[in-house]
């Protein structure tokens, strides 16, 4: 009955946030997920995404029209998490211990804001968690069998994400660490997933190529102590709960070194035979985070929290077990209390909150200009736009872009948050948030309108002259068959 109701308040956080506007990165996962065919399906995934297909596999039977399905293959794993937690941990920790992890996870702020992001970090974290599970029961003597259910979650977790694979020999080296026999074999099986990307290389390669063409890689912050504690402070407290200012995350880092400190301290001074299993939990832990600052400094530019996420059940589970063994009744009201109090913050801190601008009056503002052609350079814009004739152009600025071949009647809707900003253009424009809108004149009047731009200020009688509707003119110099279809039909669009 616990269990159900920490599954029931999982699934709710999640789905409070599952229908907020998209971002830019989610947008890329409708292009790729609504592929009309195979053939497309891997086109634009090594043309846009820098990640295995598995998460995009996902979204393709499912009807993209509303933001909640796109995120539905994230937000389903991510309430599942807790309940794969508590199967891994009851057996080796208890129930008690392995609920209370579960009730942690379930209400971890990151976590629960990353169950509502259309990527596989989700799905990654659950099978890397049945993965620590099958681990876990194979170190305590468990039938051979369960070294199926830790190969088939490896895989999934290899194809849902790549750096998946740093967990899986984080886990294979504190298992082989910690054990006292068939370590040999516990070592070739633990790494048996990894060869599952082998016919994965070419398509893997391919994307490669689309590298600073189509798309760039993704680079963040190198490991040093402030992006440690960066890191750090977001995975425990959320994005948005971390402190504002270096001063005020500082405090916070050494509040979470002070609590994992006495994690280590206490879990020492256990004398139980069930500590093994949390020493494989915690030094997993470590060799994860090792393992990504080694990554970041020789292979990837790659560190940031949300490629750690699976840290969080995994502070969890170590978190419920020092407070098992340090065996103080005020302890264990202590952090359900706290529990209570996170998960009802996290709910008020999410209910009816939107961290992204509303595309609603571009697209209304779009369509009633009646464009042959839409230009964008976000793929945002390509969802939320995508019943006009819409094409992705210039994605992360790369590239001259079409809108010198656009044909007549042709809008262009650029982010300026996107790499490279909004583009050199000509023609009437509006700015709606950090959207632009800008209407590209025929290439026959290109010149024209610039030399009438350029001769403004002498044909203007008085600044009350030329009226303005949103920032753009409704004086146009140069009207063609396009123009006109605007002041008949949608004058008030701009």
């Amino acid at each position: 009955m616990v269990l159900g109701a920490i599954l029931v308040v999982a699934a709710i956080l999640r789905l409070e946030g599952i229908g907020a506007h998209l971002s830019d990165a989610e947008g890329y996962s409708y292009l790729v997920g609504s592929a009309p065919s195979a053939s497309a399906f891997l086109r634009r995934l090594a043309a846009y995404e820098n990640t295995p297909p598995l998460f995009y596999l996902l979204l393709t039977p499912l009807p993209l029209g509303h933001t909640a399905w796109l995120r539905m293959p994230a937000a389903i794993p991510g309430a599942l998490i807790p309940l794969a937690l508590y199967a891994a941990l009851r057996r080796p920790l208890g129930a008690p211990t392995a609920l209370l992890a579960a009730a942690m996870t379930a209400v971890a702020p990151f976590a629960v804001s990353y169950s509502d992001y259309s990527r596989g970090f989700m799905l990654e974290n659950l099978a890397c968690v049945l993965a620590l599970w099958a681990m876990l029961r194979l170190a305590g003597g468990a039938s051979a069998r369960w070294w199926w259910l830790y190969v088939s979650t490896g895989v999934v977790a290899v194809y849902s994400e790549y750096l998946a694979v740093i967990f899986l020999v984080a886990l294979t080296i504190a298992t082989v660490a910690s054990g006292k026999r068939d370590r040999l074999r516990t070592a070739a099986l633990g790494l048996l997933p990894l060869l599952a990307l082998l016919p994965w290389a070419g398509q893997f390669e391919r994307g490669q190529d689309a590298v600073n063409h189509t798309k760039l890689s993704p680079t963040f912050a190198g490991p040093s102590v402030s992006s440690l504690r960066d890191v750090t402070v977001r995975l425990v407290l959320g994005e948005h709960g971390a402190g504002a200012t270096p001063g005020l995350r500082s405090l916070e880092f050494v509040a979470v070194l002070a609590v994992l400190a006495a994690i280590v301290v206490i879990l020492r001074r256990s004398a139980q035979p069930r500590t093994n299993a949390a020493l494989i939990v915690g030094a997993t832990g470590v060799l994860v985070l090792v393992g990504h600052v080694l990554a970041a400094l020789f292979v990837t530019d790659i560190f940031n929290e949300r490629y750690l996420t699976v840290l969080i059940p995994i502070g969890a589970a170590l978190l419920a077990a020092a407070i098992s063994r340090a065996n103080r009744r005020w302890l264990w009201r202590l952090a359900v209390v706290a529990v209570a109090i996170i998960g009802v913050a996290v709910f008020v801190q999410r209910f009816g909150r939107q961290y992204q601008p509303d595309l609603a009056p571009v697209r209304t503002v779009v369509a009633a200009l009646h464009p042959r052609r839409v230009l964008t350079n976000s793929a945002v814009v390509a969802y939320y736009l995508r019943r006009l004739p819409v094409v992705l152009d210039r994605p992360f600025g790369l590239g001259p872009g079409l809108q010198r071949s656009c044909p007549s009647s042709c809008v262009i809707v650029d982010d300026s948050r996107v790499p490279g900003g909004v583009r050199q253009a000509t023609g009437p424009s509006k700015t709606i948030g950090p959207f632009d809108v800008r209407l590209l004149l025929p290439t026959a009047n290109r010149a024209a309108a610039g030399s009438a731009r350029r001769q403004g200020a002498r044909r203007r009688v008085g600044e009350g002259e030329e009226h303005r509707r949103g920032g753009i003119p409704t004086t146009a110099v140069v009207w063609t068959h396009a123009h006109l279809r605007i002041r008949a039909r949608g004058r008030n669009a701009f």
